[in-house]
């Protein structure tokens, strides 16, 4: 074993002590390195003379010493880097400037184990992991290429889940000291910090906190406390009291939050999280107690006899038909739309707002049927017809000459509505109503409007004889739009697909809606029939009043699954319940 040793004579101690030791460890080599000294020192003679061959003449005893003592140097240094692993203290703390000694270790082992020992490289931690947020292993930077999106990770916080992985490793490749204190064999934090793609930073952090807990005598507690200790407080806002709080004080957020006495963006945000809801209140009819009784009445009328004795159900309603009468408009006053910022924004004109545009259409709506393959055969669409007339202008204009015809509204009353039911409405079911079903009883259902025709208006009657079929007319409960299909669900749902079109003048305005009308989806249709059953139990269960909500079927979910029902049905405790009712 050879060791070349170029030792500096030591002078003053003002001056700095400097080692340079050169290790090669081979006991192969030993003739080999003799020859290279000797080359060296033949060149040495050549350039510095009788200084190099004092050198050269150092005795055996000399260099044993001075083996041993860089034996002595290597362990401190070995003890020093343990320390610095398995306790992360500061070099200082040794008292040994590591900087004033350089050692040449094997290449693979100085690669993973570099220890810098100069004061700027000195850093605590979290101060090594900014340097590693700027370059991140410079020493490494064909690694960093190849792993570009793994590294990418390493500086961001912890995950719980990574944080109980590290623990777990950590503690599995912990070992007892003679103190029985946990302790980390040397490469273990590296070692954890690769397997989870992180900064070995902090895989050191969570095992002080380990440390920590253990030295504490409490739970392990590895969890970040960012939660805890970053970000603004959250404001307290005590709910309790927005009951209390009159209704025209909470149409807005920002009339809520004065009368709550925080600020608005604070209530937002509780809104945000779900713990305000937002309602919409529509104004209903008020009933009185009569009008509550023929409600349920009317209800009760809709059972299917039969099913009276086991669970009662509700008719299949296809002899039904629902007349209603609905104004449309061509536009309305405020609209919402969304644009481009670049985009300019409309400018919609009139020359009245409160004279736009609509016209009264009547609309005649029926249950699709099905065959039994689930085909629709019928789509229960009866018609519909708007209320106006054709008039000659009286005068021209820019935009017609004088005589053109032009579309006029028309004022609907009794005499009205029995000329449409005479000359279209009936002519359309006897056209459209399937002959299989002739010899059945076919209802128009029909509010409680004055302009509306009696259901024994001689007229009427006389019309109907001549169609060959049995078509009555019967009234709904006065006060209860909800009872009706086209209130229930149609004209809200037709009025918002007209909107989509554009209805410059009167004319388009009546294309668009018998456009709708037209695409209408006969599923659709089949729906709110059961949205109307399902709203009949309601009004059972509060007595005939109208203040409940419309249940919630998922019937788009219940009909892709081919389980949709044709009809409801309800308890026989309700039922009863509500006969009590109308018997008293």
């Amino acid at each position: 074993m050879d060791f070349d040793l170029n030792v500096e004579p030591a002078v003053d101690e003002e001056l700095q002590i400097v080692h340079h030791i050169d290790l090669n460890v081979n006991p192969e080599d030993d003739h080999e390195g003799n020859a290279a000294h000797g080359e060296d020192d033949h060149d040495g003679d050549a350039a510095h003379g009788e200084d190099d061959m004092h050198e050269s003449d150092e005795s055996d005893d000399e260099l044993e010493h001075q083996a041993s003592a860089f034996m002595s140097v290597e362990e401190e240094l070995q003890a020093m880097d343990d320390a610095l692993e398995d306790m992360h203290v500061h070099p200082d703390d040794y008292g040994v400037y590591a900087g004033d000694i350089e050692v040449q270790f094997e290449h693979e082992q100085a690669d993973n184990e570099q220890f810098h020992g100069d004061n700027e490289h000195e850093q605590t931690d979290n101060e090594h992991e900014q340097a590693d947020n700027e370059q991140f292993h410079g020493d490494n930077e064909h690694e960093q290429a190849n792993n570009e999106q793994d590294h990418g990770d390493k500086f961001k916080n912890l995950t719980e889940a990574q944080r109980s992985g590290i623990y777990t490793e950590l503690l599995a490749r912990s070992v007892l000291n003679r103190q029985r204190q946990l302790t980390l064999p040397k490469n273990a934090t590296r070692e954890v910090a690769n397997m989870f793609h992180v900064s070995k930073y902090k895989v050191r952090r969570v095992w002080r906190r380990v440390k920590e807990c253990r030295r504490l005598g409490i739970p392990v507690d590895v969890r970040s406390r960012k939660p805890q200790n970053c970000g603004r407080k959250r404001i307290e806002v005590d709910l309790s009291t927005v009951p209390d709080i009159p209704r025209n004080q909470r149409r807005t957020i920002r009339s809520l939050a004065r009368a709550l006495g925080v600020k608005k963006s604070t209530l937002h945000k509780i809104f945000t999280e779900g713990m305000l809801d937002r309602h919409s209140s529509s104004l209903k009819p008020y009933l009185r107690a009569a009008n509550k009784k023929a409600r349920l009445q009317f209800c009760t009328s809709m059972f299917d006899q039969q099913s009276l004795q086991d669970r009662p159900t509700f008719k299949d309603m296809r002899n039904i038909i629902h007349l209603d009468e609905k104004w449309f408009n061509t536009t309305q006053k405020t609209m919402k739309f969304y644009k481009l910022p670049s985009e300019p924004v409309p400018n919609r004109t009139v020359q009245n707002k409160n004279s736009i545009g609509k016209i009264m259409f009547l609309v005649l709506l029926a249950r699709p049927r099905y065959n039994a393959e689930g085909n629709c055969i019928f789509d229960g669409k009866i018609g519909i017809w708007p209320f106006i007339n054709k008039e000659p202008a009286p005068r021209k204009s820019g935009n017609r000459p004088r005589g053109t015809l032009i579309t006029k509204t028309i004022k609907v009353d009794r005499n009205v509505s029995r000329q449409f039911l005479i000359q279209k409405v009936l002519p359309a079911i006897q056209a459209v109503w399937p002959q299989e079903l002739a010899g059945e009883t076919i209802w128009i259902q029909q509010d409680n409007a004055p302009s509306h025709v009696p259901s024994d208006d001689p007229a009427f009657l006389n019309a109907v004889a001549q169609t060959g079929l049995d078509i009555r007319l019967m009234h709904q409960p006065a006060n209860s739009p909800d009872m009706n299909i086209l209130d229930l669900g149609l004209f809200s749902s037709l009025q918002s697909m007209t909107d989509r079109l554009v209805s410059n003048n009167l004319d388009e305005l009546i294309h668009n809606v018998k456009q709708q009308y037209d695409a209408y989806d006969a599923d659709k249709i089949n729906r709110v029939f059961l949205t109307l059953q399902s709203c009949l139990i309601e009004v059972m269960k509060i007595g005939g009043g109208n203040g409940y909500k419309i249940p919630h079927m998922y019937k788009d979910g219940l009909e892709r699954a081919g389980d949709l029902p044709t009809v409801l049905g309800c308890d026989r405790e309700l039922y009863e319940s509500v006969m009590q009712i109308l018997a008293g």
